[in-house]
C-alpha cells in the first residue's frame, strides 16, 4: 500500500484510512471505489460498494455507500469524525484529542422500520466465488425526457459465478449529434418519464416509484403507472421528485433489504411539499414487486410498511391487503389502498368500544343533517303558504294539487316501509323514512304518529334520540350511562345484515317450492318448514337434511340444487363445511351448485355482450392509430362464439363496419348490458371505502370538528360508486334476479359496516369458472406451504447441522415448486418424479452432511407430499374441464350447421346443374346433351373411396387420449408430457 501523501487534507486523511483498512480502491469515473468497511470487512470477495469523491468546489470529500450505509458508521470504523471530510475543521480544536465529546446519533425513521422488520442495519453481499463466464448484456432500459427524446440508457450485465450469477449496471447518454452511445451518465429523470406525466395530466392516477427498471416492467404488466432513478437505490433526488409534481398519491414499493428501506425514507422526504399523499408498501412475498407478482399475488396485497408508511406506525399491527379485492383486467391502483389504516379512525385503534363509539356518532351525524334538510323543506312550505295568497287562483290550485301529490308520495312510502318491518329496514331506508315523517308531521296525522315510531324504533336501534320538535339528535340516556350499549348495537346491525340474507333466501326457496306444481300443498307447507329450520340453524348439517327432504317429497334434482344454490350464493357465502364434518355432509360451494346445473343459469352469450361492445372500442381505438389488432380479434371470436347467431352476426357486421372505416362514431350494441368485471370494481372498491368514510365522519362529530377533506372526498367516491351500483340493480340488463339481490343485501352489508365482499358476485359461468381456477391456486399454495414447513421441521431437527435449512433452501424451493405445479394441475406425478429436482436436493444435502436417516425421512415426507399435490391437481383439472366442457357446448350449439349437399340424383342437384351449364355460356341444344349424359349414371365414380359422415357422435374432449397417457401413474407407461 503506498500512504498518500499530498493532495486537499480530507481527501488525503480519508483514502489514507481507508486503504489502510481496506486496502487500494479503484477509480471509477471521478469516483474512487473501497469496499465498505461496515458490510463489506469480512475478508471474502466483493465488489466494492462504496464511493469516495473530493468535492472542490465545497473543500471537502464525500462517502457514499450504494448498500445505504449512513456516513456516520462508515466513519467510526475509519476512526474518523465528520469533520474530517472537511479541508477546513469545524468546532475548536485540531485533532482528535481536542475533539469534544459527540452526543449518541438517534436512530433514522428507515433504521427505527428496519430494526421493526428484523432487518440487519446492513446489507452483506454474497461472495460468489470464482467467475465462471464472461460478462454479458442482459437488458436494456432506455430513460426518454418529457418530449420522447432519448437521453440515455441503463445496460444490465450478468455474469456466472461459483455461487450464483453477478449483475452489473452502467449508464450510457446519447449523443444525438453523432447518433452514438458514450458511456457516460445523463440528466437525472425518472424511468418512463412520458408515460409518468401522462398520467398527471390525467388527474386521478397513482404513480408507482420502485427501485430498478425490472420492478417498473413488472408493476406495468398489472397496469400501473411506474418510475425508478438510474445509478442505484439512493440515487434518487429533489430533481426526480419534482417532475411527479401534480401526481395526487405516490406509492412507494421497498426493496426488503436496508438500502431499500434508506431509499423509501429518501424518496419521501424529496416529495414533502411535491405531493398530497405518499404511501410506504412492500411485497407481501419476496423482496421486490417483482417477487411479489411472479408469487401470485396482487398489488392490493401489498403491505404498508411499518415505521415509513406515513398510515402506519411501528407500534400498530400491519395486516396485508386483502387479496379477493382484487379488479379483475389489471387497473391502475384501487381505491382501498389509497385511503387505507391511518385516513379511516377505525383503524387506529383496536379498542372496539372506541370504533363503535364513533359508528354511533356517525348516524347521529347523518340524522342531524338529514333534520337540517328538513328544516330547509318546512321554511319553503312556510315561504310558499305566505306567497300563496298573491297567487291567481288557477296557480294556487295546481299548487295545492302538487304538494297534496307529494304529501301522498310520502304517505305511501311510509306505509310501504311499516307493511314490511322497521327492523328489516336499511340504514338509507330508516333515514329517509325520518326525513319524509319530519318534513309532513306538520300536515298529515299518519306522518306524525309514523315519526313517534321512528324515533323510537332509532333509539332502540342506534342509541339516538330524536326531538323532532326541536330537529335535535342526541344520544340516548341509556347509551350515554352504559356505553357497552354501543357496542351491542353495532353488533346488533350486522346481525341484522346476516338475518336480511337469511330472509331474502328463504323467500327465494320459498318461490321455487310454490312453483312445483305436482306437489300437494301439504307437502308444500311441510318443506316451507323445513326451510324455516334452516333459517333458524343455516348449517352445512342443517342444509343437507334439507336437501334429503327435498329429494325424499320428490323435487327434482334441479330444483333441490337451485335451492341449495340460493343458500349458500344469497344466505351464507362463505360458509365452509367445518373439519370434523368433511365428508360427512356435501359442499357448501356456490360454483359447485352451479357446475350440477343442466344448464348455465345465467346466459353465456348475454354475459358476453358488454365485454363484446368493449373489446369492439378497443379494436377500433387499435385500428385508428395503426396498432396490433391481431389478439383482440382472436379475443372478439372467443367472446362472440358463445353468442347466439343473431348477436354474432350483429357483433360481426359493426366490426366489418369498423374496418371500413376506424375514424366513425359507433354507439354500443347493448348499451345497457352491465359488464360484471367494471360493476365488481364498483363493488368491492365501494364496500372498502365507504366504512371508512362513515366512521371517520363518526369521529369528526365526536370531536366536534370539520370533517377531514380527504375523508370528505373519499364519501364522494363511495357515493359514486354507489349510484353505479343502484343503477346496475334498477336499470342494468343481463342480470340474473339473484344477482340483483346479491347486489342489495351487499349494500345492506356495507351500511352495517361489514367491508367483505362474497367471493363470488355473479352466476355466469366464466365468472364461476375464474373463482375456482383462484381457489385452486390457493389450495395449491397452502398444500406447497405445509409441505415445506413441515420439510423445514424435519431438516432443523438436531440431528442435522446448523444452518442446513438455510443452505439448502435454493432446493428444498426448486421441489416445492415443483409441488405447487402439481397442486394446480399443470404439471404430472411422472414428469415431477424424473426431473431430478429432488435428487438434486438429496445430492446437497449430503455435501451438508446432514445423517441419512433424516434425509430418508424428508425423502418420505417429499414424496407424500407430491402425492397430496397430485390429488389435489388432479381435482382443481377436473372442475376445469368441466368448466371448459360446458363452455364447448354452448359454442358448439351456437355455431353454424353445414348445409347437407344435395343428393346426386336428386332435382334440386340437376336443376342447379342445369343453370350453371347455362351461365357457363353453353347453347341449350348443349346443355341438354350434357343433362342426358348426366342422367346416364347413378353415382359418381369417386363415391366408392367415399366414407360416411354420420358417424357417431363424440363422446370426450379432443386432447383426452394424450391426456390419460399424460397423467398415468408411476409405472404405467411412458411420460408425454416431458
Amino acid at each position: 500500500m503506498t500512504e498518500q501523501t499530498t493532495g486537499p487534507r480530507s481527501w488525503v486523511t480519508v483514502t489514507t484510512k481507508l486503504e489502510s483498512v481496506m486496502g487500494p480502491g479503484r477509480t471509477a469515473g471521478s469516483w474512487t471505489q473501497y469496499c465498505c468497511p461496515v458490510h463489506e470487512a469480512d475478508g471474502r470477495r466483493h465488489r466494492p460498494s462504496l464511493g469516495a469523491k473530493y468535492l472542490a468546489d465545497a473543500g471537502r470529500t464525500k462517502l457514499e455507500c450504494y448498500a445505504g450505509c449512513p456516513d456516520e458508521q462508515i466513519l467510526d470504523v475509519l476512526g474518523l469524525q465528520v469533520r474530517d471530510l472537511y479541508d477546513t475543521p469545524r468546532g475548536p480544536g485540531r485533532g482528535r484529542s481536542a475533539r469534544a465529546p459527540q452526543p449518541t446519533r438517534a436512530p433514522s425513521q428507515a433504521e427505527r422500520a428496519i430494526e421493526a422488520a428484523g432487518l440487519p442495519l446492513t446489507s452483506h453481499k454474497p461472495d460468489l466465488g470464482v467467475q465462471r463466464s464472461s460478462w454479458r448484456s442482459t437488458a436494456g432500459y432506455e430513460y426518454a425526457r418529457a418530449d420522447g427524446s432519448v437521453a440515455g440508457a441503463v445496460r444490465r450485465r450478468e455474469a456466472r459465478f461459483e455461487h450464483g450469477t453477478g449483475k452489473q449496471f452502467t449508464q450510457q447518454a446519447w449523443n444525438t449529434e453523432q447518433g452514438r452511445w458514450e458511456n457516460t451518465g445523463f440528466e437525472k429523470i425518472p424511468y418512463r418519464l412520458p408515460q409518468v406525466l401522462d398520467a398527471i395530466a390525467d388527474g386521478d392516477r397513482v404513480i408507482y416509484v420502485c427501485e430498478g427498471e425490472k420492478d417498473v416492467h413488472a408493476a406495468e404488466s398489472a397496469g400501473l403507472v411506474a418510475t425508478t432513478n438510474a445509478g442505484g437505490a439512493l440515487n434518487w433526488t429533489a430533481e426526480h421528485a419534482q417532475w411527479l409534481k401534480g401526481a395526487p398519491t405516490v406509492i412507494v414499493v421497498v426493496d426488503q433489504d436496508a438500502a431499500g428501506y434508506r431509499r423509501a425514507e429518501k424518496v419521501m422526504s424529496s416529495l414533502v411539499g411535491v405531493v398530497p399523499r405518499v404511501r410506504v408498501v412492500g411485497a407481501a412475498t419476496g423482496k421486490d414487486l417483482h417477487d411479489h407478482l411472479q408469487c401470485g399475488h396482487e398489488i392490493a396485497d401489498l403491505v404498508p410498511v411499518a415505521g415509513l408508511d406515513p398510515f402506519t406506525p411501528i407500534s400498530e399491527p400491519t395486516p396485508p391487503a386483502q387479496g379477493n379485492n382484487v379488479i379483475p383486467g389489471g387497473t391502475p391502483m384501487p381505491e382501498y389502498l389509497l385511503m387505507p389504516s391511518g385516513d379511516a379512525p377505525a383503524q387506529q385503534s383496536d379498542d372496539l368500544d372506541n370504533m363503535s363509539m364513533q359508528w354511533r356518532m356517525f348516524m347521529q351525524a347523518l340524522m342531524q343533517k338529514m333534520f337540517e334538510a328538513v328544516s330547509e323543506a318546512i321554511e319553503q312550505k312556510i315561504r310558499y303558504d305566505e306567497m300563496k295568497a298573491q297567487l291567481a287562483e288557477e296557480d294556487r290550485r295546481k299548487a295545492d294539487a302538487e304538494q297534496a301529490a307529494a304529501r301522498a308520495a310520502a304517505e305511501a312510502r311510509l306505509r310501504k316501509l311499516r307493511e314490511k318491518g322497521l327492523h328489516t329496514a336499511s340504514r338509507t331506508e330508516i333515514v329517509e323514512a325520518v326525513r319524509d315523517a319530519a318534513t309532513w308531521a306538520g300536515d298529515s296525522d299518519f306522518a306524525k304518529q309514523s315519526l313517534e315510531e321512528l324515533a323510537a324504533h332509532v333509539e332502540k336501534r342506534y342509541g339516538l334520540h330524536i326531538d323532532a320538535s326541536t330537529g335535535t339528535v342526541t344520544p340516548s340516556a341509556q347509551t350515554e350511562e352504559a356505553p357497552e350499549l354501543v357496542v351491542a348495537l353495532r353488533q346488533a346491525e350486522i346481525e341484522r345484515a346476516d338475518q336480511a340474507r337469511l330472509r331474502i333466501a328463504q323467500n327465494r326457496m320459498v318461490q321455487m317450492i310454490a312453483a312445483q306444481a305436482d306437489l300437494t300443498d301439504e307437502a308444500k307447507e311441510e318443506l316451507y318448514g323445513e326451510i324455516a329450520k334452516w333459517v333458524d340453524n343455516p348449517t352445512p348439517k342443517q342444509l343437507d337434511l334439507l336437501s334429503k327432504k327435498l329429494k325424499a317429497t320428490g323435487v327434482g334434482e334441479e330444483t333441490t340444487t337451485k335451492m341449495r344454490l340460493v343458500a349458500v350464493y344469497l344466505g351464507q357465502p362463505g360458509q365452509v363445511v367445518p373439519l370434523g364434518q368433511l365428508g360427512e355432509y356435501e359442499s357448501t360451494l356456490a360454483t359447485r351448485e352451479l357446475r350440477r346445473l343442466p344448464e348455465a343459469l345465467v346466459s353465456h352469450g348475454e354475459e358476453a355482450k358488454a365485454r363484446v361492445d368493449e373489446l369492439l372500442v378497443r379494436y377500433q381505438d387499435a385500428l385508428r392509430i395503426g396498432g396490433p389488432t391481431t389478439s383482440l380479434r382472436e379475443r372478439l371470436a372467443d367472446t362472440v362464439a358463445v353468442m347466439d347467431p343473431e348477436d354474432q352476426q350483429l357483433a360481426r357486421t359493426r366490426g366489418t363496419a369498423i374496418r371500413s372505416d376506424p375514424t366513425s362514431k359507433f354507439t354500443k350494441l347493448w348499451p345497457d348490458h352491465v359488464d360484471r368485471d367494471e360493476l365488481t370494481s364498483a363493488v368491492r372498491v365501494y364496500a372498502t371505502l365507504a366504512p371508512k368514510a362513515d366512521l371517520a365522519a363518526g369521529k369528526a362529530a365526536a370531536e366536534g370538528t370539520a370533517a377531514d377533506p380527504d375523508a370528505a372526498a373519499l364519501a364522494k367516491r363511495a357515493a359514486v360508486h354507489r349510484k353505479t351500483i343502484e343503477k346496475a340493480i334498477d336499470k342494468g340488463h343481463g342480470l340474473h334476479d339473484l344477482e340483483r339481490d346479491q347486489l342489495r343485501l351487499m349494500l345492506a352489508d356495507v351500511e352495517a359496516g361489514k367491508s367483505v365482499t362474497p367471493e363470488l358476485m355473479w352466476l355466469d359461468e366464466r365468472t364461476a369458472a375464474s373463482v375456482d381456477r383462484e381457489r385452486a391456486e390457493r389450495i395449491a399454495q397452502q398444500t406447497a406451504r405445509t409441505t415445506e414447513r413441515q420439510a423445514e421441521q424435519i431438516l432443523e431437527s438436531g440431528a442435522s447441522p446448523i444452518g442446513a435449512t438455510r443452505r439448502s433452501g435454493v432446493e428444498l424451493k426448486r421441489v416445492i415448486d415443483a409441488h405447487t405445479q402439481l397442486a394446480t394441475g399443470r404439471a404430472n406425478l411422472p414428469d415431477v418424479e424424473q426431473s431430478g429436482r429432488l435428487e438434486q436436493l438429496d445430492a446437497k444435502l449430503q455435501t451438508l452432511r446432514v445423517p441419512e436417516g433424516v434425509r430418508n425421512r424428508l425423502h418420505h415426507h417429499l414424496d407424500q407430499g407430491a402425492g397430496d399435490a397430485s390429488v389435489v391437481g388432479k381435482q382443481a383439472r377436473r372442475i376445469a374441464e368441466v368448466w371448459a366442457e360446458r363452455r364447448d357446448a354452448v359454442v358448439e350449439a351456437n355455431s353454424p350447421k353445414p348445409q347437407t349437399a344435395a343428393g346426386y340424383d336428386s332435382e334440386d342437384r340437376r336443376a342447379q346443374m342445369a343453370r350453371d351449364l347455362k351461365s357457363a355460356g353453353l347453347s341449350p341444344a348443349k346443355v341438354a346433351q350434357r343433362m342426358a349424359a348426366d342422367a346416364g349414371a347413378a353415382h359418381p365414380a369417386a363415391a366408392a373411396t367415399q366414407t360416411s359422415t354420420a358417424g357417431k357422435k363424440r363422446t370426450t374432449r379432443r386432447g383426452a387420449g394424450v391426456q390419460r397417457t399424460h397423467h398415468r401413474g408411476k409405472g404405467q407407461g411412458p411420460s408425454m408430457g416431458r
